[in-house]
């Protein structure tokens, strides 16, 4: 840059010179012209009174001495008088040198107008001018009192030659002295201006270098190079600027820290780190907006899983869920294999070291850290990392985030880390009140004492539960469950022992059937439970086996030991009716009818049992 912007300047000084030194020996030429031009005429107004003087004075045989005088004139190389014809008609042709040499003369001659010659080589230049006189009045002399011719006509020319070698002689001086100045001139000009350049370069470059540094993140300023008052304030002014910027940027970066309670790992470029750190404090500020607005958990653990796989990008990670009441972890989304942990932590949440510190778990800290990793083999040897994020809610570990990665993706896993802390964060609260919710509407579906489902769970599903069943062609089994004779608990040892033998009936009931079967308490000492896809004809059995559990099981409080027996009516959906509601009152009917037989046995409904009586 600074050897082009030399060569620039020094071109433009020296064409600058050229033009000027060129025009000024062109005007110096074209005076010296003129000059001799005006010469050439006084000369020959000169020559021409005087001959007109001697002529009149009849003194004529002096005109070759005066010729001779004329010619000791500086710069006056010949002089001649060239006769016109009319002359020579009158007083004859005169000597030879009288007479027109060349055509240029003549051509004077004939037409009665100067002609001028300019003769220039090197070494010298000539200067000749051929100017006629003509037949008129002149200063109060009228040439035609002696001259036969005609008014205007050419009585002849002077012939003049003049050397102006001298003037060429002094321009060509005057040209290598102004050149030698330039020369000196341009020599000192070149010399301060390149020192001038160097300084302005360096100053230059090291902006630049400061502008690119600061591009980085890097705001330390390296000008060191002083031109003057003006670069000190322009160094002075981009060192508070940069300053002002990197204080405001630590300001932003603490402000955002205190912000989200966690720091982010800072590559080093303070614009980089500033610019992602707004960001993403924007998208997940987007994302919370979004999941306040999601109904469920499950539409909130759909939002984490598209952060962490589709704008994280992440492989490999797994978002779990516990449940405190049941200490035991469910798995919500696992990506990259079956399961990244042992699948004793769903049976028991304590094995999970992240759910059981409520610590972040970082393999990199200690190999294998926590025993119940699915590889404990790949992660001795160093081929897996992983990282375990636990997520409070409601003041406990709600939710476990692992991320597993290979060791390559350490930098990148190590700089996204604190984003995801940021969403999860932020759906921490939402999942704690989706939580919430979801325990109230389980409050409201189930039976307080008993912890079974309501008569209100039955009203919300049952449909959905019929569509099923008719989706998958299978029987949905309905068994009425009564306790015998429960008044009698209540009025001979008092509402506690009764709610007593309600809560052991209702345990029997839920160990006698599977865990897909749903176990209802109907209302008062009337239970109904429903078997999922049991084969047709089985519900009979298995209302047989819950009588029998009942029957030999034994309840104990304030020292009084009771047996209970059941009565169950049994029906079919959609073996018995098309319609559920239909079908659970056959079964009611047939409850009622087992009563009626003596109680403590299992009744099938029968359409005959379908009387007037049982609407």
């Amino acid at each position: 840059m600074k050897r082009n912007m030399v060569i620039k300047v020094l071109l433009v000084i020296s064409s600058a010179f050229l033009v000027i030194l060129f025009t000024a020996l062109y005007a110096f030429r074209s005076q010296g012209l003129e000059e001799a031009k005006q010469r050439a005429y006084m000369i020959s107004e000169l020559v021409r009174d005087t001959l007109t003087s001697y002529m009149i004075m009849g003194v004529m045989d002096r005109r070759d001495e005066f010729l001779g005088r004329i010619k000791e004139i500086k710069g006056v190389e010949e002089i001649r008088v060239v006769r016109g014809r009319a002359v020579v008609e009158q007083f004859g042709a005169g000597s030879k040198f009288e007479m027109p040499r060349d055509e240029i003369e003549k051509a004077v001659l004939e037409s009665g107008k100067p002609m001028e010659v300019l003769d220039e080589s090197l070494r010298s230049v000539k200067y000749r001018i051929v100017i006629p006189y003509k037949a008129e009045p002149i200063k109060g002399i009228n040439c035609l009192e002696c001259h036969k011719a005609k008014p205007g006509e050419t009585l002849g020319a002077i012939s003049l030659t003049m050397d102006l070698s001298h003037i060429k002689e002094k321009s060509l001086h005057i040209f290598l002295l102004t050149t030698t100045v330039f020369l000196l001139a341009f020599l000192g000009i070149f010399f301060f201006f390149n020192s001038f350049i160097t300084k302005v370069s360096n100053f230059i470059k090291e902006i630049e270098l400061t502008m690119r540094s600061a591009s980085e993140g890097n705001f330390k300023t390296e000008i060191k190079t002083d031109l003057g008052y003006e670069t000190r304030s322009l160094k002075e002014s981009i060192e508070q600027s940069f300053y002002n910027l990197q204080n405001t940027l630590t300001s932003i970066e603490e402000k955002v820290r205190t912000m989200i309670g966690y720091g982010v790992i800072k590559t080093g470029n303070v614009l980089s780190d500033t610019s992602k750190i707004v960001d993403e404090l924007l998208n997940i500020y987007k994302f919370k907006r979004v999941i306040e607005k999601d109904k469920s958990k499950k539409e909130v653990y759909e939002r984490l899983r598209e952060v962490l796989e589709d704008y994280m990008s992440l492989e490999n990670f797994s978002i779990y869920e516990v449940d405190q009441n049941k200490n035991k972890i469910s798995p919500v989304y696992v990506k990259g294999a079956k399961y990244w942990c042992n699948e004793v932590i769903f049976e028991n949440a304590e094995e999970c070291r992240a759910e059981r510190t409520g610590m972040d778990v970082d393999s990199r800290e200690f190999p294998c850290v926590c025993p119940n990793f699915i590889d404990n083999d790949v992660c001795k040897q160093g081929k897996m990392h992983y990282y375990c994020i636990p997520v409070y809610v409601g003041g406990m570990v709600g939710n476990v985030v692992q991320i597993v990665y290979e060791p390559e993706m350490e930098p990148f896993i190590n700089l996204i880390i604190p984003y995801i802390k940021g969403y999860l964060n932020e759906a921490s609260p939402v999942l704690e009140a989706r939580t919430y919710m979801d325990m109230l509407r389980e409050q409201s579906l189930r039976d307080q004492l008993t912890g079974l489902y309501n008569r209100r769970f039955l009203d919300e599903t049952i449909d959905k539960i019929a569509a099923q069943i008719k989706r998958r062609g299978t029987t949905l089994g309905i068994l009425m469950v009564d306790i015998d004779y429960f008044k009698e608990v209540n009025d001979t040892y008092g509402h506690d022992m009764g709610d007593k033998v309600l809560k052991e009936i209702a345990k029997v009931l839920v160990k006698s059937v599977r865990e897909a079967d749903l176990v209802i308490r109907f209302g008062g000492e009337e239970f109904l439970v429903l078997l999922m896809d049991v084969q047709s004809g089985k519900s009979v059995e298995i209302a047989e086996k819950i009588r029998k559990a009942v029957e030999s099981h034994t309840i104990e409080s304030f020292g009084v030991v009771l047996r209970k027996t059941v009565s169950i009516g049994v029906s079919e959906f959609p073996e018995d009716s098309e319609k559920i509601w239909q079908c659970i009152k056959y079964a009611d009917v047939a409850l009622y009818k087992a009563k009626e037989m003596g109680r403590n046995r299992v009744v099938r409904f029968r359409p005959e049992f379908w009387t007037e009586e049982s609407y």
